[in-house]
């Protein structure tokens, strides 16, 4: 038995990487029936694999069945696709690459100022060049990779804010710098975090007159 320190109370045990790996595992399978969101999945993965002791393991996991154990009935495919999409009550558009790799050219987010765009267990990428530019001119994008890559295609013109931290995962940052005068150009702030996984901004591979070309034209004239 392990000895007891002078407080009376029994010294942590430290996590090895078998056990986040296999709490990872049920966090995965407990989204796939619905038990979590992706956003939920995506914040517990993370502290998974920045927790030192068995004790902050076990926090993560608490609410979960045990290992093994799944919800009877539940068709798991379904389940992890439902509210894909969905936005227009809340103001917010949300893009899943979930075991799979998905790839979307012309956003349908027009008036929007918010995307969640979360790849898990598959790739997601996200052209928003097609997309029309919000009044503001400012876009807010919530990234997630969760054993997964996102990729986020950015027009020419944009100022990119880039917060994003990663665990075992890789965030890059590839467009060139703007050239609009400073304060005009349009904005695009990505947030999130790499969980196993990349996340990418980059440019097209053409130079197309987008829409946030033109609100930048119209912001210089004003």
């Amino acid at each position: 038995m392990a000895p007891v320190p002078a407080g009376g109370t029994r010294a942590s045990v430290l996590a090895s990487d078998a056990e986040r790996e296999a709490l990872v595992e049920r966090l995965r399978v407990a989204t796939g029936e619905g038990r979590l969101t992706l956003e939920e999945l995506a914040d517990r993965c993370e502290a998974a694999y920045l927790a030192r002791t068995r004790e902050q393991l076990a926090v993560l996991g608490r609410d979960l069945p045990a290992a093994g154990e799944t919800g009877a009935g539940t068709d798991a495919a379904a389940v992890a696709g439902a509210g894909v999409g969905a936005g227009a009550a809340t103001g917010k558009r949300t893009f899943v690459a979930m075991i799979g790799d998905v790839t979307i050219r012309s956003p349908a987010v027009h008036g929007l100022k918010n995307l969640d765009a979360y790849a898990v267990l598959g790739d997601l990428t996200l052209d928003l060049c097609g997309m029309t530019a919000p009044s503001s001119g400012e876009l807010t994008v919530t990234a997630r990779a969760v054993f997964g890559d996102v990729r986020l295609i950015v027009p020419e013109g944009v100022q990119v804010e880039l917060a994003c931290g990663s665990v075992l995962g890789d965030v890059r940052d590839l467009p060139r710098a703007h050239t609009a005068p400073h304060g005009r150009a349009p904005r695009i702030r990505v947030a999130g975090a790499a969980i196993c996984g990349d996340i990418t901004i980059a440019h097209p591979g053409d130079r197309r007159n987008t829409s946030w070309r033109r609100w930048l034209e119209e912001a210089i004239r004003r």
